[in-house]
């Protein structure tokens, strides 16, 4: 403890004084906001305004190393409080005194018998205990001001990052609309020696090299570990590309091709492109963590960091459409395009990547001069160059869109391709003449957020590009399946008419029950609706995030507030706004809400359903509850963001509720009980269902109804309460079996033995029939014309009863008139109890001779 409190107090005042020194750089930072407003609202935008934001956009402090603070500081606290429970602990266990004093009494009084000499030592160690104890309290005290200490600091750098934050906001949204260097002149060209000597200066260079060694030093394991990712993407490069070629021999084959073979020469490709832009992020992550780093070093640290991602992206889509690459390969694109793309991102690579090191490292230089000629430049040359590369792969009849616009002659797309191709060319023209006028730094921030941009479509086609194969794969899997069960049937067809087993339905007849083909056409539509609008949501939010930071038209929907709402934050209720950003993103998932639940049975049909066992209705109950569920979500995010929800819908919904169990008790219950039909299943699409007098098949289920289409193809709504409340028959909900009652009489004098063998032979013998049960033909009774006999027969599915109707009455016939058995006609006797006096004296004379043949 004596050796340890010196080191706390040092600890504590070097918090207090870095406390002192971040509260000072928060209020430096707070008043170099507020003279940057009132010189920009006195001065307005001029040249000089620019440079300045510019310098002060330099100096702002990195949120990188405060981060890093914020994060050894938590690792400290979490020590010190352990240490401080501990001192605590031993605090408590010398309180009092001389609970302590006898246990260690106790531990010498068998060693010393001399009572004086036991008085001596209890002294010393009361006076010991004491001064422990209190050097206890002090450690306790120095601990608790310690944390204290740290909280505070916590607290005050946060708050510099605020103000920081702040102040970059507003530093990048007003330098953007500011010029910030003179317009290109002599000067520019005199001072572009002086800057080509200070970037290939050798003693510069051995200054950073030095800068370098030293951050490798202070961060051996880091950097370790970053070399042996580095080594190991060097040495892995030729078994990648042996993976590579065994996964392109999979392409092609149903039984081997997949989504994964994609995926996996993705993986590898990403590898590939992978050591020289590691590389590069080392030596500029090494030379940022440099605890006293050269201006120098850190443009060139800022140019390395800058340079990686860049050639990284380039040389990524360069592998990706090599010969025998993944663009050709796997998704079929032309060999003219991809060497045409080829071709341009050499040009990138020789030249681009250097003008982007150059223009970086010049661009953050704390120089003017170095910024304005040699900076400017390179950005210039730069943007010349992605117009040169533009031409020819974004020209409508010559580019690699060439062949969509080809093809979609009609879409939106193809209507604005001389718009696209404009764009493309006219973009980095303009940023280059902006920078020559002197709008240097708003160039630089607009053609940072385009290339991002660039790499953000470029994603998304890659990943749209994934997931069309993906379900071109999965649709091609479910036609083969297809086929083959369509080869079977037409086999067991055929067969059938062999043994002259098949019987033909007569008209009228039910049909048989079968489950409902899957329509691919309509699956492949709502797949791709699905897929694009996806995309389209995807691309508007990441753009929406490129952007808002630079375009202050973007944050200004942010501060429109439209209505405001009640928020509970820690426990307590504050009042927010709800902004014109907020509606616009509650319309965007409105509109991604009802793409969904149109489009998603479609996927859902590709990626699951097909997997799965199901009965005929299955499918159709799965998407259903989706769909609902899918809306639920989308209802209450919206509501969410526009400020409604529970605690303020919730008298609205109770409102309701009254309402609705009065004056729309049959609509809620018809909705009620269609989620029972869902979920509880007793009626399912594809069952034959008998309700009331009405009979058909089951097509729809709906909120309110169900919809039932009959022997005459005609559809039924029935109310969804009708099959929950009513009784219903369900010819095929468990078991499709059903039994055939055929009544049959014959002449009185016929034998009765006789007439029920040769029944029940000719039933066996008739193939639709089942032979489990067995089927039965059994004497009834005497009628007024015949000897009665009902036949029981049971139809393997719903669809045989009226054939089995037809070929039992056919057989049965045949089979008694083959046995001279007489099948009577209904016998009536006349009895004429009086006739008429005309009738008498009637003579009908002599009968007519017959015609001649």
């Amino acid at each position: 403890l004596t050796l340890e409190l010196p080191a706390i107090a040092d600890q504590i005042e070097l918090a207090t004084s870095t406390l002192n020194a971040v509260e000072r750089q928060t209020e430096q930072l707070e008043q170099a906001m507020t003279r940057a407003r009132q010189r920009l609202d006195i001065g307005g935008i001029t040249q000089a305004i620019g440079r300045l934001f510019v310098d002060e956009r330099r100096n702002l402090p990195r949120f990188s190393d405060y981060r890093a603070d914020v994060r050894e500081r938590r690792k400290s606290l979490a020590s010190i409080g352990l240490a401080q429970v501990q001192v605590e602990e031993q605090r408590r266990e010398l309180t009092p005194i001389e609970d302590g004093l006898e246990s260690v009494m106790a531990a010498v009084r068998d060693d010393v018998a001399d009572p004086d000499e036991l008085n001596v030592l209890r002294g010393e160690a009361s006076e010991l205990l004491r001064a422990r104890r209190d050097l206890l309290t002090q450690a306790s005290g120095s601990y608790r001001t310690y944390v204290r200490m740290l909280g505070d600091l916590d607290v005050a750098q946060r708050r510099l990052l605020e103000s920081a934050e702040d102040y970059r906001e507003f530093l990048d949204q007003n330098l953007i609309w500011i010029p910030n260097t003179s317009p290109i002149g002599p000067s520019s060209f005199a001072n572009l020696p002086n800057a080509v000597a200070w970037l290939l200066s050798p003693g510069a260079w051995l200054d950073a090299a030095g800068t370098f060694s030293s951050a490798i030093m202070g961060n051996v394991l880091e950097t370790s570990i970053a070399l042996l990712l580095l080594l190991a993407a060097l040495l892995a490069q030729p078994a990648l590309k042996r993976w590579f070629r065994k996964l392109s021999a999979r392409l092609g084959k149903l039984s081997t091709d997949s989504i994964f073979v994609t995926l996996g020469s993705l993986a590898i490709v990403s590898v590939q492109a992978l050591p020289v832009p590691l590389a590069l992020a080392i030596a500029g992550w090494e030379l940022q963590r440099s605890p006293v780093p050269t201006d120098f070093a850190e443009s060139a640290a800022l140019a390395f960091m800058t340079t990686a991602p860049f050639l990284y992206n380039v040389l990524l889509i360069r592998i990706l459409s090599a010969p025998n690459g993944v663009l050709g390969t796997h998704f079929n694109w032309r060999d003219d395009n991809l060497k045409s793309i080829r071709r341009q991102l050499d040009k990138v690579i020789v030249i681009g990547v250097p003008l982007v090191f150059v223009g970086v490292m010049s661009l953050t230089t704390s120089e003017q001069a170095y910024r304005e000629s040699l900076g400017r430049f390179a950005f210039v040359m730069l943007m010349l160059l992605f117009a040169a590369v533009s031409w020819p792969l974004g020209h409508p009849n010559k580019s690699v869109g060439s062949t969509y616009y080809s093809r979609r002659p009609n879409s939106w797309l193809s209507r604005l391709k001389w718009l696209w191709f404009s764009l493309d060319v006219g973009i980095p023209v303009g940023l280059a003449a902006l920078a020559l006028i002197g709008y240097l730094y708003t160039a630089a921030i607009l053609v940072d957020r385009f290339v991002e941009t660039l790499w953000l479509l470029l994603g998304l086609i890659l990943a749209s590009l994934v997931i069309r194969r993906w379900l071109a794969l999965e649709r091609r899997k479910i036609e083969w399946k297809m086929a083959l069960e369509r080869r079977e049937a037409k086999r067991a067809e055929k067969e059938a008419q062999k043994q002259g087993d098949a019987e033909t339905e007569p008209d009228g007849g039910q049909a048989p029950l079968r489950s409902t083909p899957l329509d691919l056409d309509s699956v492949g539509q709502q797949t791709g609706k699905l897929l694009r609008a996806g995309m389209f949501v995807v691309g508007v939010i990441g753009a929406w995030g490129i952007w808002a930071d630079v375009l202050p038209a973007l944050n200004v929907l942010d501060e429109i507030s439209l209505w405001s709402q009640t928020i509970t934050v820690d426990g307590q209720e504050t009042i927010a706004p709800v902004s014109l950003a907020d509606a616009l993103l509650a319309l965007v998932i409105g509109i991604a809400t009802f793409i969904a639940s149109k489009n998603l049975p479609g996927l859902m049909e590709i990626v699951v359903l097909r997997r799965l066992e199901l009965q005929p209705g299955g499918r159709y109950t799965i998407n259903t509850l989706l769909r609902y569920i899918v809306i639920t979500v989308g209802v209450v995010s919206i509501l969410s963001i526009i400020g409604w929800n529970w605690s303020r819908i919730q008298w609205l919904v109770a409102a309701l509720s009254v309402g609705l169990g009065f004056g729309l008790q049959e609509i809620v219950a018809n909705f009620v009980s269609g989620l029972i039909i869902l979920f509880e299943r007793p009626v399912r699409v594809g069952d034959t269902v008998t309700v009331g007098q009405l009979s058909g098949t089951v097509s729809k289920v709906r909120i309110r109804a169900t919809t039932i289409t009959d022997w005459d193809r005609k559809e039924i709504i029935v109310p969804n309460k009708s099959f929950i409340t009513e009784q219903v028959v369900n010819w095929t909900l468990s078991d499709p079996i059903t039994r055939v009652v055929i009544e049959v009489g014959v002449a009185y004098g016929s034998d009765v033995k006789l007439t029920h063998r040769v029944i029940e032979e000719s039933l066996r013998a008739n193939p639709l029939i089942l032979d489990e049960p067995e089927p039965r033909a059994y004497f009834m009774g005497f009628g007024d014309s015949s000897l009665n006999f009902k036949l029981y027969m049971f139809s393997r599915e719903l669809g045989d009863r009226f054939p089995i109707m037809h070929s039992v009455h056919n057989d049965v016939l045949d089979a008694l008139r083959k046995h001279d058995i007489e099948i009577p006609f209904p016998q009536r006797d006349l009895h004429v109890r009086s006739i008429s006096d005309d009738a008498k004296g009637w003579d009908p004379g002599p009968p007519a001779p017959a015609s001649p043949a």
